[in-house]
C-alpha cells in the first residue's frame, strides 16, 4: 500500500491526511457516543471530517501547482533510439543511450563523447567560469553545461553511479527542521498521544462511578478528551502555509518545503553568490580603447580607418567562434550589424577559446589575430603593463595582430537593477548579507560596494594556509575563491554563531552549503541538481522575489502565533480538568455538543480569520514565549473557574444542563478576553470579528431551537 501510494501522489496525500492518529481518536470517540445513542453529540466528527477534507484540498491544490511549475522548468533531453530522435523525460534515460547535446543543454548524466566537439562550462561543479573544450573520447560530467558546439555522447552512468547523484546523496543527510512551528506541533502530538489513552481510560472509569448513567458518563468522557486534541491547530497551520505556497506560486516561486516559508521569515543572515543574485550573470561592454588612448563607448556605424583596424578583426573573431559565453554575448551585442567594419579575407584556421590558452582567434595566410588576456597574447611587458593599467574595476580583453596590440575592450558585470533595493530591504529588516563567491576578491568587493553592502571586509580563501572558519565568519563578510566544501563549512560556522542562515545557489557546487543552511534558495536558470536540493526555487531567476517570500512568511508566522494561543488554551484547561476529574467525584462541566460550539466560535473561526490577515511585522523570535504567555494563564483560569463551578454545582445540586450552560458562558467570557488581547491593536476588521463572535454565541444561547440543539438552558 505504501509503495502504491508513493507512486500516486494524490492518493498518498488522501491517505496521509485521512489515516492520522487524531482522526483515529475522533472516530473512536464518535463510536463511543453513538453507542449510547447521543448522536447530536457526534458533531465533532463532522469538524474532523471537514478538517481532513480542507487539508486534502489544500495539499492537492498546492501539489498540482508545484507539479505544473516543475514541468515547466524541466529540461527534456534529446536521445537517439532505433535511428529515431526522441525528446524524453530525464528519468527515462538509460545507460548506453546516445544523447544529442547542443548550445544551452545541461549534461544530466555522466557521458563520454562519441562524435563532434563541445565547449563545456563546469562552473556549477568546480566553480571555475572558463569553458573546457571536449572531443570524442573525453568524459562529460553531469551538471555541466554546453556553451558551444554540437555532439553526440553515450551515457555511462545513471542512478546511484551518476556524479550528481553521488554529490546529492552526500548532501542528503538528515538535518532537523529548524522550525519552531514544526517543533511545537511535534511536541503537542507526542505528549497528547502519550496522555490520551491512560487519561481517557481513567476518566471513563471515574465518570462511570460519578455520573448518574452510562450515557452521561461516556459523553462526559468524550467531551474531556475531545478538548485535549488541538486538531484544528494542525489543520490551520498546514492550510495557512499551503495558501502561502499558492500565493508565492503566482510570483513564480516554487516552495518545495512548507516550513521553509517560516524559516526564511526568521532569517537574520543571507549568504549570496555574486552571479545570479547581485549581478544578472551577463557582461556589458563599458568602452573600447585604441592603442593611441582614444576611447569610445559606442561603436560608430561608420568607423574611421583606425577604428576599423581594431573593430574589423574583433568582429571577425566573434563571427568565427562557435562558443557563446557571457563575454562574447556582450561583445556581439555592442557591435551593431549596421556597422561597416570591413571584411577579413582568407581565413585559413580558427582558434577556439581554451581555458588553458585564455584566448581565441583565427589565422590568415599572413597574420594571426587573437583576443583574450593580454599576458597570453604577447611577451612585450610594456604592452602588458599598458593594457593592465586600464583594468581598474573592469575586465580587460585585448585584441592583437601578430602579437601587436590593436585595441582594448573593457567589460563589467551587469548589476541587477533591483539589487541595491533588495540589499537595502535586508538591512532595513535586520538581515545581514554576506557574499560567498568563486570569483576574484577585488571584483566582488567592487560589486558589493555598488549594490550597497556596508561591510566590505573580504578574504580570498585560496590565499589562506589554514582555515579557521569560526574566526573567518567573525572577521569578514565577503569570501572569494571558495570551494564547495568550504562553502558548507562557512554556513556551519555562521549557524554555530546562533544565526538563522539562508543560502542562495545555482550550481552543483552549492548543494552541500544549501543543505547545511536553514533555508536554501535556488536560481531557476541554475542546475537541475541545485533546484532539486533547494527548499525554494526562483523559477524566473528574479531575486526580487525574496522580499515577498519573507513578507509571506512573516504574515503566516505572526498570525499563526495569535491563532495557536487560542487552540492551546483549550488544550491546557482540558488536560488539567481531565486529570482533576479523574480524581474528584464531581460532575464534568461540559458536553461534546457545547464544546463543538465553543471550539468553532472562540477558536476555529477567529483563528482562521486572524491567520489570513495581512501582517508583515518583523518576527521578534518570541513565538513559543508569546503562545505560552497567552494560552497558559487562560487555560489555568478556565480550569480553576469551571472547577469551582463544578464544586458549587455538586454541593447545591445543580442540574447537569445548568452546570454545562454556566460553564460554557464562563469559558466563552474568558476565551473572548483572550481573543481581544491577541487582536490588539483593534481596527475595524478585528472589531467586526469580535462583534460577530459575540453574535454567534448569543444566538446559540437565546434562539430557542438553537439553544435546545446545543443543550443550553436559561432556567437559572
Amino acid at each position: 500500500m505504501q509503495n502504491f501510494s508513493k507512486n500516486h501522489p494524490i492518493i498518498h496525500i488522501v491517505l496521509k491526511n485521512t489515516f492520522t492518529l487524531f482522526n483515529l481518536v475522533n472516530l473512536i470517540l464518535a463510536l463511543m457516543v453513538a453507542f449510547v445513542g447521543s448522536f447530536k453529540n457526534m458533531l465533532f466528527i463532522f469538524i474532523a471530517i471537514a478538517n481532513t477534507l480542507i487539508s486534502i484540498i489544500n495539499e492537492v491544490r498546492a501539489y498540482k501547482i508545484v507539479k505544473k511549475m516543475r514541468l515547466i522548468s524541466e529540461q527534456k533531453p534529446t536521445v537517439l533510439r532505433d535511428g529515431k530522435s526522441l525528446q524524453i523525460s530525464p528519468e527515462e534515460i538509460k545507460k548506453g543511450d546516445i544523447v544529442v547535446l547542443s548550445l544551452g543543454d545541461q549534461i544530466l548524466y555522466d557521458s563520454v563523447m562519441e562524435e563532434g566537439t563541445l565547449e563545456v562550462n563546469e562552473s556549477f561543479i568546480t566553480g571555475e567560469q572558463d569553458s573546457i573544450e571536449k572531443h570524442p573520447g573525453d568524459d562529460l560530467i553531469s551538471g555541466s553545461f554546453v556553451v558551444a558546439g554540437t555532439a553526440k555522447a553515450k551515457v555511462i552512468h545513471v542512478g546511484e553511479e551518476n556524479s550528481i547523484t553521488k554529490l546529492e546523496k552526500a548532501a542528503h543527510y538528515l538535518k532537523t527542521a529548524d522550525s519552531k512551528l514544526f517543533t511545537l506541533m511535534n511536541k503537542i502530538v507526542k505528549y497528547i498521544s502519550y496522555a490520551l489513552i491512560p487519561v481517557g481510560a481513567l476518566l471513563l472509569w471515574s465518570r462511570l462511578r460519578t455520573e448518574p448513567d452510562t450515557a452521561t458518563a461516556i459523553t462526559s468522557t468524550v467531551a474531556g478528551l475531545i478538548n485535549m486534541i488541538p486538531e484544528g491547530l494542525i489543520l490551520l497551520t498546514s492550510s495557512v502555509l499551503a495558501l502561502a505556497t499558492i500565493r508565492l506560486s503566482k510570483r513564480k516561486v516554487l516552495v518545495q518545503d512548507l516550513y521553509s516559508i517560516e524559516t526564511l521569515a526568521r532569517v537574520d543572515t543571507i549568504c549570496l553568490d555574486k552571479t545570479g543574485t547581485l549581478t544578472s550573470g551577463n557582461m556589458v561592454v563599458y568602452d573600447f580603447i585604441l592603442p593611441n588612448g582614444k576611447t569610445f563607448s559606442k561603436v560608430p556605424t561608420k568607423p574611421t580607418p583606425a577604428e576599423k583596424s581594431f573593430l574589423g578583426p574583433l568582429n571577425a573573431i566573434l563571427t568565427s567562434q562557435m562558443a557563446e559565453n557571457a563575454t562574447t554575448k556582450a561583445l556581439k551585442k555592442a557591435l551593431p550589424e549596421t556597422a561597416k567594419f570591413g571584411e577579413i579575407a582568407g581565413i585559413t584556421d580558427t582558434i577556439p577559446f581554451s581555458s588553458e590558452r585564455k584566448y581565441s582567434g583565427f589565422k590568415t595566410k599572413d597574420a594571426e589575430y587573437l583576443m583574450g588576456a593580454i599576458e597570453f597574447l604577447t611577451d612585450d611587458q610594456e604592452t602588458i603593463k599598458k593594457v593592465k593599467s586600464y583594468a581598474g574595476d573592469y575586465r580587460v580583453i585585448a585584441v592583437v595582430k601578430n602579437h601587436k596590440l590593436l585595441g582594448i575592450i573593457r567589460l563589467k558585470d551587469e548589476i541587477r537593477k533591483n539589487a541595491p533595493k533588495i540589499i537595502k530591504y535586508f538591512y532595513d529588516n535586520d538581515i545581514t548579507p554576506k557574499v560567498i563567491s568563486g570569483d576574484d576578491l577585488e571584483t566582488v568587493k567592487k560589486i558589493a560596494e555598488t549594490v550597497g553592502i556596508k561591510d566590505l571586509s573580504g578574504v580570498d580563501l585560496s590565499t589562506q594556509k589554514t582555515l579557521n572558519y569560526a574566526k573567518l565568519v567573525q572577521d569578514y563578510s565577503i569570501f572569494t575563491r571558495v570551494k564547495p566544501e568550504q562553502k558548507k563549512e562557512l554556513i556551519k560556522a555562521f549557524r554555530k554563531q546562533g544565526r538563522t542562515v539562508a543560502m542562495t545557489g545555482d550550481g552543483v557546487n552549492d548543494i552541500l552549503a544549501m543543505k547545511e543552511a536553514d533555508c536554501s534558495i535556488a536560481i531557476g536558470e541554475g542546475s537541475d541538481a541545485a533546484r532539486r536540493s533547494a527548499k525554494l526555487v526562483l523559477l524566473d531567476s528574479d531575486f526580487d522575489r525574496v522580499p515577498s517570500i519573507i513578507d509571506e512568511g512573516r504574515q503566516s508566522i505572526n498570525n499563526l502565533e495569535r491563532s495557536t494561543a487560542l487552540f492551546l488554551a483549550k488544550t491546557v484547561y482540558a488536560t488539567i480538568l481531565a486529570v482533576i476529574f479523574v480524581l474528584a467525584p464531581l460532575n464534568y462541566p461540559f458536553t461534546p455538543i457545547e464544546m463543538s460550539l465553543l471550539s468553532f466560535a472562540c477558536i476555529g473561526f477567529p483563528g482562521l480569520v486572524l491567520a489570513l490577515e495581512k501582517n508583515t511585522a518583523r518576527i521578534k523570535d518570541k513565538f513559543i514565549y508569546n503562545i505560552k504567555r497567552y494560552s497558559v494563564p487562560t487555560g489555568i483560569t478556565v480550569a480553576v473557574s469551571t472547577l469551582i463551578l463544578s464544586i458549587v454545582a455538586t454541593t447545591n445540586d445543580f442540574s447537569k444542563q445548568k452546570l454545562t450552560t454556566l460553564s460554557a458562558i464562563i469559558v466563552f467570557a474568558i476565551d473572548f478576553i483572550l481573543i481581544y488581547k491577541v487582536s490588539k491593536p483593534l481596527n475595524l476588521f478585528r472589531a467586526a470579528l469580535l462583534a460577530l463572535i459575540i453574535a454567534i454565541f448569543l444566538a446559540a444561547l437565546f434562539i430557542p431551537f438553537v439553544r435546545d440543539f446545543f443543550e443550553f438552558t436559561l432556567a437559572f
